[in-house]
């Protein structure tokens, strides 16, 4: 499981995006979800993941200038707005799974099957939280009750 302030990678596979001169490839920008995916994980860095502070710098850049230009497809577009906005991990996990599926949707090379199983999936945790919150609402009735 992830925890918040801790890296679940090893920072050194950053490495292999940056080229002999020490900076981050150039022919990376060429991909646009490539760069979004960059983006998001140089968010996820600590205090001292200095190379995460480099990928962010080396991304926003592109993000920036892919999000004014409108040279990608409107999708692909909304999701770089998106994370310009509010990258995914400073999001509740639960409306960035619900965006996130929104955006695949309308991918032309989405699976069918696996977005059928991502709503259901988040159908399931809905009714699960559903579940948890009246389960603390009759607890906090409860509570006022006695009180």
């Amino acid at each position: 499981m992830y925890n918040k302030g801790y890296s679940f990678w090893s920072i050194d596979v950053f490495r292999r995006f940056k080229g002999d001169n020490g900076k981050f490839k150039e022919c990376l920008a060429k991909d646009a979800k490539g760069i979004l995916s960059l983006y998001e994980a140089a968010h996820m860095g600590t205090t001292t993941d200095y190379i995460l502070d480099e990928a962010l710098s080396f991304t926003l850049t592109y993000m920036e200038s892919l999000a004014a230009s409108g040279t990608c497809k409107i999708n692909l577009s909304r999701r770089i707005r998106k994370a310009l906005d509010q990258p995914q991990h400073k999001n509740m996990e639960i409306i960035v799974a619900m965006k996130y599926i929104q955006f695949y949707e309308e991918e032309e090379d989405c699976d069918k099957t696996l977005l059928k199983f991502a709503k259901l999936n988040f159908k399931f945790l809905q009714l699960h939280y559903l579940q948890e919150l009246k389960i603390l609402s009759k607890y906090v009735i409860k509570l006022l009750n006695n009180y």
